[in-house]
């Protein structure tokens, strides 16, 4: 939080303007409180209400359970009730000081956790096509908390930068969803030895197993599950790239950071040039690439995640399988858990 020393004295003889709000004496936590209430009663219908306790819980701003009761907040400030201002100032700021034990106020690093974590994995938003929406309800509560929390003001442009950002990767993330890992990889993955070949293998037609094993173009069978690839589609996938007597090797589930997009090759695939992330150390620690169809790649952006599990063939090309999730570019991956 700010405090008078960082105006500076010329900017003081200067006659610059000097935001009151900054040296009023209420928590920080207070007046996002008392801001993101305003706001919620504001709101007309149950769903961006529902929306909008999401976001607040994100906030750490419980709007059922305040510090202050409503009795406490409805004399707050009032003529003749000093006493009762100082003591819901005291337990904001105590309630305040609890949470900066554990962490710092940082209104970036808040927003891009709700717009990746909780929006993909500790709440319903994205599967039941919420998302956009919850965008929407967030750049009008910033917009709200910007006329009463400098904090929020200074840094309004970065923010409204990391909603327009969501707005569009969230909607890619979805269709990426949908087509991930792609042909190749899925190719690979059957052919190769990956888990679309176990999941491919019906244990009751053992002609399966041997058209597999024998790359048999012949063999007349049917995948277990009709909506997998068949053989025939998977080997004319893989034709002039691997060989069908290829072996390959899995090198483990990962997270894999997507660093930069190559031009359409001769065979209508895209190299994506990608590393192996660390979450431990928060670090790249290898560089590899990975093919894929240009109707994937259209979605994809640098710095996105893909939790996957990784092989190797014998000819140095690797594939993906068992794609779990795909994180957004601005996700703050020192908080996200693996998978």
């Amino acid at each position: 939080m700010s405090t008078v020393s960082d105006i500076s004295q010329s900017q003081a003889s200067e006659g610059s303007r000097i935001d009151s709000r900054r040296f009023s004496g209420e928590p920080l936590l207070l007046r996002l409180d008392l801001a993101t209430s305003a706001f919620y009663a504001s709101l007309k219908d149950e769903e961006s209400k529902r929306l909008m306790e999401i976001v607040a819980r994100a906030a750490n701003l419980d709007i059922a359970n305040r510090p202050a009761t409503k009795k406490e907040l409805k004399k707050y400030k009032k003529p003749g009730y000093s006493d009762n201002t100082r003591n819901v100032e005291t337990k904001y700021r105590a309630k305040e000081e609890r949470l900066l034990k554990s962490g710092t106020f940082d209104p970036q690093w808040g927003l891009k956790w709700l717009l990746s974590y909780v929006v993909l994995v500790d709440s319903s938003v994205f599967i039941t096509n919420s998302a956009l929406r919850l965008c929407e309800i967030t750049e009008e509560w910033l917009d709200a908390l910007a006329k009463d929390v400098c904090e929020i003001s200074d840094s309004i442009s970065e923010l409204k930068q990391v909603l327009e950002d969501a707005r569009t990767e969230l909607a890619s993330i979805q269709l990426l969803s949908d087509k991930l890992p792609g042909k190749f990889n899925s190719a690979c993955s059957l052919l190769f030895g990956g888990d679309l070949r176990q999941m491919h293998i019906d244990p009751y037609l053992p002609k399966w197993v041997t058209a597999l094993q024998g790359h048999d173009l012949s063999a007349s069978v049917e995948p277990a599950n009709s909506d997998l690839m068949s053989l025939t589609e998977a080997q004319s996938c893989v034709d002039g790239i691997v060989d069908l007597n290829s072996t390959c090797t899995c090198c483990g589930s990962f997270d894999i950071r997507i660093h930069k997009l190559a031009p359409v090759n001769d065979l209508g695939l895209v190299p994506v040039c990608v590393y192996k992330f660390d979450r431990q150390t928060m670090k790249d620690i290898e560089e590899l690439t990975l093919l894929f169809e240009h109707d994937i790649i259209v979605h994809m952006r640098e710095n996105m995640v893909i939790e996957a599990t990784l092989y190797k063939l014998a000819n140095g090309q690797h594939f993906i399988d068992s794609v779990t999730m795909v994180w957004p570019s601005y996700t703050p991956l020192d908080y996200v858990t693996l998978l």
